[in-house]
């Protein structure tokens, strides 16, 4: 059986990236297409010798603006250009065009939605205050991209009819195919490398910090938590990167550190102090949290999204529950009282995060495959 894998940017290494790593060891001579490839910051999972084939257009257009947002008018007329005739089984792992893919009628093309492309749909506008461009350039550019936006969005619908099989991350992913492309989907959550995080012996109430891994970008609304972490006081350590980084180190005071990008292994050494996970707002399905879980932390978020769906409140989660965050601090104030009077079983929270392992997606996708390769 001759097989195919795409995955739309390699061009870092994330949650969906570890999903199309997972995906190839099951099919290890599957080829693997992508239409953007940045070799220096994937090759540690994905050498230049593992793809099979990248658009030349799109490729050119990254190589040249180092920027995957100038690539999005290409791209749809990119994955169309992916010859897939000789391919038995295709899999696209997608977040906007991998699933658009063309293939004959007597090939299994197998979707792993992370989403629909939530820039065309649901945040759409939200994305929006996320360019960080000057006012008059960011005018020029909306107006540009509500043109493409809007043509986007008829290729995708047309796109999403292609395919044979959708598996969303998440119920609330299988939701929004649901509306987006009235299609049916069967939810697989993702894997979750829990084998890589442990215990460690420091009780909860003798840590240093609180932690939160986020994209620092407007719609995550990360400050709204620093400015409530101004009040309360407590230690606060920021993993990851993005446009309102500047602005957010400018409001934020002393007790509260930003630490850039960190990889897994990295995250890990900072749970070894840390007292508590926090998260800033509604997300489709975010690994991170079940991370910090496997290493036997609690979750303090928002009770919205995929959360909802696998949480144990009151073992392993804890939750405030406006979207203006307006009871935030007294609900936070109270979790930290918890924390100090020893309320959560780290062992039970582990034992939670471990039902998400590797093993179980990898079993899960490959009885869905041959399910479906049975009936063809």
């Amino acid at each position: 059986m001759k097989v195919a894998v795409i995955h739309e940017m390699l061009i870092k290494l994330g949650w969906a990236e570890n999903v199309v790593d997972d995906i190839l060891s099951l099919y290890p001579e599957a080829d693997l297409f992508t239409l953007i490839y940045d070799e220096d910051k994937v090759k540690k999972l994905f050498p230049a010798s593992r793809i099979k084939k990248v658009p030349r257009l799109t490729q050119f257009i990254y190589n040249i603006t180092k920027n995957q947002r100038f690539c999005l008018p290409f791209m749809a007329r990119a994955i169309e250009s992916l010859d897939l005739s000789q391919y038995d089984l295709v899999i696209s792992s997608s977040s906007g065009f991998a699933h658009g893919a063309i293939t004959k009628p007597e090939t299994l093309h197998v979707v792993y939605y992370h989403s629909p492309a939530r820039y065309l749909w649901d945040w759409t506008f939200e994305g929006r205050k996320d360019m960080n461009y000057s006012p008059f350039f960011k005018k020029i550019i909306l107006v540009f991209l509500g043109y493409i936006f809007h043509n986007l969005r008829i290729w995708d619908y047309m796109a999403s009819q292609r395919h044979d099989v959708a598996i969303a991350a998440s119920s609330q992913i299988k939701l929004r195919i649901s509306k987006y492309y009235k299609r049916p989907s069967d939810v697989i959550y993702p894997s979750v490398y829990t084998d890589e995080f442990e215990i460690w012996e420091k009780l909860l109430k003798d840590r240093h910090y609180y932690v939160i891994t986020s994209a620092l970008t407007e719609f995550k609304r990360v400050d709204i938590l620093v400015n409530a972490f101004n009040v309360l006081g407590y230690r606060l350590i920021i993993i990851w990167t993005g446009a309102q980084e500047a602005y957010l180190k400018s409001i934020a005071k002393e007790n509260i550190e930003f630490v850039g990008y960190r990889h897994t292994f990295e995250i890990n050494e900072y749970y070894k102090n840390a007292r508590w996970f926090i998260l800033p707002g509604r997300e489709d399905f975010w690994i991170a949290p079940i991370e910090a879980m496997a290493a036997g932390i609690p979750v303090f978020w928002l009770a919205e999204g995929w959360l909802t769906e696998t949480s144990i409140d009151w073992l392993s989660w804890e939750f405030f529950h406006d979207r203006e965050w307006l009871d935030f601090i007294e609900k936070f104030e109270q979790f930290h009282s918890n924390i100090e009077s020893g309320k959560y079983d780290r062992i039970k929270i582990r034992n939670h995060a471990l039902k998400f392992n590797k093993d179980r997606f990898l079993q899960e996708f490959q009885d869905l495959v041959n399910r479906e390769m049975g009936r063809i």
